[in-house]
Parts: C-alpha cells; structure tokens; sequence
C-alpha cells in the first residue's frame, strides 16, 4: 500500500513544480509583475531542487526516515496553502521556495522507502512508481490545475495542490512502516561513496540522457507547430499523448528486475537515442509526429526511474538517500542544459526538426556510458527490504 501512498505524494510535489508553468500570465497579472518576473519563480524552484536535495537530505541523514517523509509532505502542504494565500510575489516567491525544497527532499526520502518497503526483487517496481506521480502530473496534474486557476483563479489550484498534500501526508501517517535507520555515515562517508567511477558513471547516464531529451521536448510546441503544422489543439492532444508515453514507459520500468537493469539500460537509452535521431522524418507527418512525441515520453520514463533503482544499488543503505538526491540534482542540471542546448540550435538558424539529432549526440554518448554499468555494477551491504525486516 505504501508504494500507492508514494504514487500519491509524488503527484502532488510534482503537479506543485510544473503547475505554475500554465498559470504564469495570470500570476504576473494578479501580482502585477512582468511575466518574464513571474517566470523566475520556476528558475527560483529549480535552483533550490538541484541545490537544496543533497544538502536536505546530508543534514537529516539521522532522522527516522517515516518521520522526515511525513515532515515532508507537511512542508509540501504548508507551502501550497501559502502559496494560495500569497498576495505580493515576495510571498509567492517565500512559498514556492518551501514547495521546492520538499520536493528535493521528497524524492530521496521515498526513493529510500520506496526501495525498503519491498522485496529486493519488486525494489524497480516501487521506485518506478514513485516516479509514476511525476508522469501523472504531466497528464492530469498540469492540464488540471490550468483549467481550474482558468475557471476560478490561481490560488484555488494551490488550494487544490495543498488538498493533494494533505491526502499523501494522511497516507504517509497510516500506511508508511517505521523503517529502521541505519547508522548514518559521516560527511566524509558519504561523500566518499559518491566519488566511485561506477556512481560517475550512473549520474554520467543520467546527465547526458536528459539534457538530450530535454533538449527536443522543451521545443516540442514550436517544433509541431511550424513543422508538423499542428493547431494548438492538436498540440495538445500531441501533448496528452506525451503523458500517456511517459505512464507506458514508467509500467515498462517495473517490469526490470535491479539485477537486470544493468544489462536492459543500454537499450532503453539507445531507443531514446534512436527516437531523437528520426525526429526530422517523424515531424512532417503528423501520425508520426504525434506517435513519436508518445514514444518519446516513454523512452525517457523507462530510463529515468532504471538508472535510479541501479545508483541506489551501488551504495550502503546509509548513503541511498545522498546518491538518489544528488542524482535529482544532476537531472535539474540536465534540465538546464537541455534547454540551452535547444535554444543554441534555433539560434544558429536551424529548424526545429534538427534539435531531436542534435540532441542524440548526447544521448548517444550515455548510451556508451550505460554499456559500462555492467562492470560498475556492485553489490551493497544489507538490503533496503533487509533493513525492514530487520
């Protein structure tokens, strides 16, 4: 059941990270800043996520892990009630710098409960659908909220968003074991763990794969409107489409046993590749364009919860929730440069349809870095279900 709690808790700290993106013209209005002022909010967010995740999470490394995920969606509520109630962006921007740093803290700590409430065996599964709330919220989460700050305003979607916190927060309460801590390690421990060549690699996988991805999907409006010649309408249907990609690829995840992850990685990233590569013969159509924005969002969900399950493979239960928070970090890092990276082509006069093969020359380069895991891959001391039953 606690795996469901976590579905629900990733929801509601992700659709509270991406909902601000639809409800950015009405903010600056209502706030009376500039949208460009009222974009910074999201740049703000993003900051402390990469930033905030692995010191949060070196500085609570000694509490009991049910308390410190209910302590965090308690901050995750808190903010979105703050959120609703700001009335000058100084407020605003107080209250999404708290949602931002339950959110990086939330994502170590449940990637660790996640992988100690299961059998070693179910440990991907569990992690795939921590990260299935992420997916869920780019289908419903993000075209919800628009539609509700459209209809009645955009503190009512925080409102909404504080309503979600609170039912994972009740959840994490009633359902989430008391799982014992290991001993926590020290700074230099735990620092130590991360300087392995195989966790280099890991991250490596990660860096280059999203910033690859993000690269074409920050684009993807643009791309199908003025290549694929799509309405908006159907942009968004395009979009719908992503999301529901993004939920295939998350249950295809979940499918991989840890022990196989290693060997099954490489061709989840080399798909990505592959897909990124045929963009400027799939955008001229639009079934294909529309079918390859799908496999896309698949593509990228499969290998971002399996590169995830494996890092926190390599490591002594006291350093999971380092490993998993720094490797949330370097996705935020990868977000930026993939953004960067598209932008720089658009800027060089290319079309659109040349940032997907743009963008699988990074993805390329994790796809050998992935066919190296196989030599990082170690064992690690107990195991997180271990430690439960302990």
């Amino acid at each position: 059941m606690i795996v469901y709690v976590l579905l629900v808790c990733s929801f509601a700290v992700a659709t509270a990270e991406f909902v601000l993106v639809g409800l950015l013209p009405q903010v600056a209005t209502d706030l009376d800043v500039s949208v460009a002022a009222a974009g910074q909010l999201v740049t703000a967010y993003m900051i402390v996520v990469t930033v905030g995740g692995p010191v949060a999470t070196v500085l609570t490394r000694r509490l009991p892990r049910r308390e410190l995920l209910a302590g965090t969606m308690a901050l995750a509520t808190a903010s979105a009630v703050a959120s609703a109630m700001a009335t000058s962006y100084p407020m605003l921007l107080s209250a999404r710098l708290g949602s931002a740093l339950a959110q990086a803290l939330f994502m170590a700590v449940a990637s660790q409960v996640a992988m100690a409430s299961v059998p070693p065996e179910r440990q991907t599964v569990a992690v795939a659908r921590l990260f299935g709330g992420f997916a869920l919220a780019t289908v419903l989460g993000l075209p919800l909220g628009s539609l509700i700050g459209a209809a009645y305003g955009w503190p009512v979607t925080f409102v909404a968003v504080a309503g979600m916190a609170a039912l994972g927060l009740l959840g994490v309460l009633v359902f989430c074991p008391r799982i014992p801590n290991p001993p926590p390690a020290g700074i230099r421990d735990s620092v130590g763990a991360l300087l392995r060549a195989g966790i280099y690699a890991g991250l490596g996988v990660t860096l280059l794969a999203l910033t690859g991805f993000v690269a074409a999907f920050t684009y993807v409006a643009p791309m199908l409107r003025t290549v694929t010649g799509l309405s908006p309408g159907w942009v968004s249907v395009g979009l719908v489409g992503y999301g529901l990609g993004t939920i295939a690829g998350n249950l295809l995840a979940g499918r991989v046993r840890p022990e196989a992850i290693a060997r099954r990685l490489p061709l989840a990233v080399g798909a990505l590749t592959a897909i990124l590569l045929v963009q400027p013969l799939l955008l001229p159509v639009a079934p294909l364009a529309l079918a390859g924005l799908a496999l896309l969002g698949a593509a990228a969900f499969l290998v971002v919860p399996l590169v995830q399950t494996w890092l926190m493979g390599q490591v002594d239960a006291a350093t999971t929730g380092l490993v998993a928070a720094v490797n949330i970090s370097v996705a935020g890092a990868a977000g930026a440069l993939g953004a960067a990276l598209g932008g720089t082509v658009l800027a060089v006069g290319l079309s659109p349809a040349w940032i997907g093969p743009v963008a699988a020359v990074s993805v390329l380069a994790a796809t050998i870095v992935a066919t190296r895991l196989t030599r990082a891959t170690s064992s690690r001391g107990p195991s997180s279900g271990a430690l439960l039953k302990s």
